[in-house]
């Protein structure tokens, strides 16, 4: 019976409310700047909007000149992978050496400019909430990486010179020769050991060992050491990835 009658109570219902219920008319209202401002309101978010200003403003260390986005290396690319690869050393000692750090240029947003590096500078650099990962990979795995970096035209690294011609490798890591038998620990984003930006080589490590830790955070605690130290920022390129 129920499965009759509730059809029905349905229909009525929708019936009841469609001619009896009063008439809603919606308009858009346009917000411009000639609205005005709410003093309560303003003194409520005052404080934050404030205190975010003066952060996001704090220089964190003087660059020397001009760092950019390329490939097959970049003074830019070299730079983060550079210090990525130091924080990650830095976070397993009793597992073993993370030999080097892989990284994707499209993930670095924006050059930085020659003069004051801020903390919103960073922001503006790493938006996203990625954190560093490490992941050991297998022989095939590397071979894979290999492929994908010669097809990619290059991405940024650090721990390994690599030259590519055509498909024949000439690859060390930590200054020896690669042993094609050998696994290796590499550190890079979250986002990228999850097959972010088509670096399929990355699924199924052998073992991956999350940090925990922001990648823009690590860029900003590295500014930050140099700024402290009396240091600035600088790189070069130096030839770390080739493809003839």
């Amino acid at each position: 019976m129920c499965r009759v009658r509730l059809p029905l109570i349905l229909l009525l219902l929708l019936i009841s409310c469609k001619h009896d219920g009063p008439t809603v008319v919606y308009e858009p209202m346009r917000m411009t700047d000639s609205i005005a401002a709410d003093p309560l309101a303003d003194s409520m978010i005052a404080p934050y909007r404030d205190s975010l200003l003066l952060t996001m403003e704090t220089v964190l260390v003087q660059n020397e000149q001009p760092l950019t986005r390329g490939i097959p290396e970049s003074t830019l690319g070299n730079l983060i992978a550079d210090l990525l690869l130091e924080r990650a050393q830095l976070e397993m000692p009793s597992k073993g050496k993370v030999d080097l750090c892989l990284i994707n240029i499209g993930g670095l947003r924006v050059d930085l400019p020659e003069g004051n590096i801020t903390t919103g500078k960073v922001f503006e650099l790493m938006p996203f909430d990625n954190e560093l990962d490490i992941l050991r990979l297998s022989p095939e795995r590397m071979r894979e990486m290999f492929d994908y970096l010669n097809k990619a035209g290059g991405q940024p690294v650090s721990g390994m010179r690599l030259q590519i011609d055509e498909k024949r490798y000439t690859c060390t890591i930590n200054g020896l020769p690669w042993h094609p038998d050998s696994t290796y620990y590499i550190v890079t984003s979250d986002y990228l050991a999850d097959g972010g930006d088509r670096m399929d080589f990355f699924a199924e490590p052998l073992e991956r060992i999350p940090t925990g830790i922001r990648i823009r955070d690590a860029i900003i605690d590295h500014f930050r050491t140099l700024g402290l130290a009396g240091s600035s920022l600088s790189a070069q390129l130096d030839g770390r990835l080739t493809i003839e």
